[in-house]
């Protein structure tokens, strides 16, 4: 086996890899040290190359066609990922498979027949079975989020690392059958886990050489700009924020990204003055919306368990510009921001 080829890692990841901050900082830290790195992402539109060059590492995008936030709808579409994916990772013969999300879990438990040999990282971003990805109500919400729990607690007995997100999951995490926690404060048990080897903290901490700490605000007398750049995934909390402005006289709003709601929100944003929506944005012009802004935007629908335990990136990267942020109250993000003073914390449906 040739040196590269003993050093490499698949990724896999349910997304298409086009703007995945996370994901991209993990691939070119493992390429800055000599891991020879393949993404295999999910492309549900089929709509950009199947391969692609990029930083130090490689992205192999497969099948099938299928849309975001289609619910139980795509379990089908989900099983043929899962297949595809796993014959790819294992024609790689990865010394490592490393799994974003509870959803790729399946394509590792595939994969490992064929890569007997390859240790197994698992990359929780969020609480999958408490987040829009699957129903949350009726029975049809019961059966999924039991079945993508006994899937989680499966990956995170069975992986040799499982890496978190935000400090609020680390909790959870132990209860699926992780490392034991002799703490109840989450950032306190994190450095116990790392001495077994097994749980480690990694937040989306944005780069701070691409998000520079603004030098001053912006001019004297110039209408407040309010922000949202991310994934469009809440028509009501965007809505609220369109509504807030309304009577505060010049005030301005900028949607910026994709996301499953986009199309609503686009839709809506006519009937309100001075909203401005833009689609997806390559991820080096973020740091620019930011500096045209005064505040960052980052409330969510706490209905969601994954929400009330989340610290949004858009939030940090406010907070590397050095521009205030308003968060969803009662989460642990929450805590942290007026703790530190940084911004403040509303109901989401105000």
């Amino acid at each position: 086996m040739a040196a590269g080829e003993a050093r490499r890692v698949a990724m896999v990841l349910s997304n298409d890899a086009a703007a995945d901050p996370r994901v991209e900082k993990e691939a070119r830290a493992l390429a800055d040290a000599s891991w020879a790195v393949t993404v295999v992402a999910w492309d549900r539109a089929q709509e950009l190359p199947a391969r692609e060059q990029r930083d130090g590492f490689d992205v192999v995008r497969c099948g099938p066609t299928a849309r975001h936030g289609g619910g139980l709808g795509n379990i089908g579409a989900y099983r043929r990922f899962w297949r595809t994916a796993a014959e790819r990772v294992s024609a790689m013969a990865p010394r490592v498979i490393h799994c974003h999300d509870a959803d790729t879990i399946p394509v590792f438990l595939a994969a490992r027949r064929a890569c007997r040999d390859a240790r197994f990282v698992l990359d929780l971003h969020e609480l999958y079975a408490e987040s829009r990805m699957i129903p949350q109500r009726g029975w049809k919400g019961a059966l999924a989020r039991t079945a993508v729990t006994r899937v989680e607690g499966r990956g995170v007995r069975e992986a040799d690392l499982v890496v978190v997100a935000n400090p609020g999951q680390v909790a959870h995490i132990a209860g699926l059958g992780g490392p034991r926690i002799g703490s109840d404060a989450a950032v306190d048990a994190v450095p116990q886990c790392r001495a077994g080897a097994r749980l480690v903290l990694v937040e989306n901490a944005p780069d701070l050489r691409r998000f520079p700490r603004r030098a001053a605000p912006r001019g004297p007398g110039t209408p407040m700009r309010v922000c949202f750049i991310g994934q469009k995934r809440s028509v009501g909390q965007l809505e609220a924020l369109m509504r807030a402005i309304q009577p505060i006289s010049g005030a301005h709003a900028l949607l910026a990204g994709g996301g499953t709601a986009a199309p609503d929100i686009e839709r809506l944003a006519i009937e309100y003055d001075r909203v401005e929506t833009i689609g997806r944005v390559p991820y080096d012009t973020i740091p620019g919306l930011y500096a045209g802004c005064d505040v960052v935007y980052a409330v969510y629908d706490t209905t969601y368990g994954n929400y009330r335990t989340h610290f949004p990136v858009k939030a940090m990267e406010g907070m590397a510009i050095g521009v205030p942020v308003i968060v969803s109250e009662g989460t642990w993000v929450a805590d942290f921001v007026e703790r530190e003073g940084v911004g403040v914390a509303v109901r989401p449906s105000d």
